[in-house]
């Protein structure tokens, strides 16, 4: 397995991470919070959720009222303006209403009333880049299908299709309704595709789904794009996905913006995504070496 972007301060160990670990407790007491404009709400204190608050945290430079949704309920201050919430439970809160909301971390959310307030870190690579990046390890890819959960893929096809033209390459949209549907919208793929992507869509993720996505790649000698590097493992050619500490880093970059009285976009694509390769997978099906033209 190859990772070509290794700039992943948690993942050094956790000795990197004590430090913050130590300053979170001291600092996230809600008496702190009361005089604070801005707070983070985690859905869960530990996980993926404090990791990547922890990159927030080291990010913004400044300690921040912080919460644990699964222990105790927010109190924010009067004069609340920002918050950044991890998870769909911390997105879905019941904030002040003057308050703007950066969410992360929570695949599937929509906020019910956006109006301007509500600005989502994505989970998905900036388009361009995410088909420049297998482009570049299938130079010879002319379409490329990708998989998503409808209704949830919102915008995103629309927005690799006009990303792909001027790479010469045609973006084949396929909306399932859960991992049921696999089989058959890969057997009415055969012949049409060069490659086929999966969109991190945790309602289409289970270890049958990504049996049947491997094997398929396998028996047609076409690559399969995982959701990220974890799930690369699993089987697939290769993946090309934000990282957590990445998106801690946009989410801390918005949250700036949204205290200096900035606009933000609903949807904020991370500047840096990590492009992981499994060789072992693609030599195993009989695929190119990714980068050589097939």
């Amino acid at each position: 397995m190859q990772k070509i972007n290794k700039e992943n301060p948690i993942s050094r160990g956790r000795r990197a991470a004590l430090p913050l670990l130590v300053l979170a407790l001291l600092f996230c007491a809600p008496a702190c919070g009361r005089a604070q404009e801005a707070a983070a709400v985690l859905s869960k204190g530990s996980g993926l959720y404090f990791e990547t608050f922890l990159a927030f945290q080291k990010s913004l430079g400044r300690p921040i009222a912080s919460f644990d949704l699964s222990k105790e309920k927010p109190k924010f201050a009067p004069d609340l303006k920002a918050v950044a919430a991890f998870g769909s439970m911390a997105a879905a809160f019941d904030y002040p209403g003057q308050a703007k909301v950066i969410y992360l971390l929570a695949p599937g959310y929509a906020p019910k009333r956006a109006g301007g307030r509500f600005t989502g870190i994505s989970a998905l690579p900036e388009p361009g880049q995410a088909v420049a990046a297998y482009k570049g390890l299938q130079p010879a890819l002319k379409r490329l299908a990708v998989f998503f959960k409808t209704p949830s893929g919102g915008t995103y096809p629309a927005e690799l299709a006009a990303a792909a033209k001027p790479l010469g390459v045609q973006i084949l949209p396929i909306g399932l309704d859960g991992p049921l549907e696999f089989p058959g919208k890969l057997r009415d793929l055969g012949g049409k595709a060069d490659a086929f992507w999966l969109l991190p869509e945790p309602a289409l993720i289970n270890k049958t789904s990504l049996q049947v996505l491997a094997e398929f790649a396998c028996s047609n000698k076409i690559p399969f794009y995982a959701p990220s590097g974890g799930l690369s493992e699993l089987g697939a050619a290769a993946s090309f996905a934000p990282t957590f500490t990445e998106a801690g880093i946009a989410a801390a970059a918005a949250l700036d913006a949204a205290l200096a009285g900035k606009p933000l976009p609903e949807t904020i694509y991370v500047p840096h995504s990590e492009l992981t390769i499994n060789r072992t997978f693609s030599a195993k099906c009989g695929l190119p070496p990714p980068g050589e033209a097939r």
